[in-house]
């Protein structure tokens, strides 16, 4: 199986073990809206547009509204079963960090930090996910961020590509890769260490929850 296929089961499994009223760490859900999220996202394409389309915000909203009605157990189920057919050749590039950042935001849903060792092949493909991620959030910092995990080469990220005016106007963030895109999708329970100048570092904080 493949990182995101493992990913799935161990969540899905946690989401039937603490129920549909536990907490995450996506501000205002509980695991029953984090289950229709999963769903709708692989299941429902149209309504799932609404995610990244404001003017589709109101079938989205329809959409969730249906889906959180069906028996908890019956939806989480429905969403283990993998995607449907046509999305499973890009399973592993769609869903890698998708499976793993939100299986995380159940294991930590109660704010506690809880780091998971992976293999090296995982690890590789965890930095990647948030060196792709950091390309997007961080756009607009307009400083170098510096991700130094302790067995892979540091990936920088971030609005900069050019030298910084000053050689400290930088952010860099060490951290396991996991815990480093955990970071870069904007979660605060996870195990970094961020250091820099403070007013860099509170615009890439900043950015990152916007």
């Amino acid at each position: 199986m493949s990182f995101a296929q493992t990913e799935r089961q161990r969540l899905a499994q946690l989401l039937l073990d603490v129920g549909p009223d536990a907490p995450t760490l996506c501000e205002g859900w509980l695991t029953r809206d984090l289950a229709a999220h999963l769903f709708i996202r692989e299941n429902r394409p149209a309504a799932a547009l609404g995610i990244f389309a404001p003017p589709l915000s109101g079938v989205l909203e329809k959409e969730t509204r249906k889906q959180k009605a069906r028996p908890y157990g019956e939806l989480v189920r429905a969403w283990a079963a993998g995607p449907p057919l046509p999305l499973r050749p890009v399973d592993s590039a769609m869903n890698t960090a998708e499976n793993f950042i939100h299986h995380e935001d159940v294991r930590r849903g109660d704010g506690v930090a809880r780091p998971r060792r992976f293999s090296g092949v995982v690890d590789k493909q965890l930095l990647g996910a948030a060196a792709m991620m950091g390309k997007m959030t961080l756009r607009g910092v307009g400083v170098p961020v510096i991700l130094t995990p302790p067995a892979l080469p540091p990936v920088t990220v971030g609005g900069a590509r050019a030298v910084a005016e000053r050689g400290d106007d930088v952010v860099r963030v060490a951290g396991e890769p996991g815990e480093l895109l955990l970071w870069i999708s904007g979660r605060k329970a996870v195990e970094v260490r961020v250091k820099g100048p403070g007013e860099l570092v509170k615009k890439a904080e900043v950015k990152l929850r916007v």
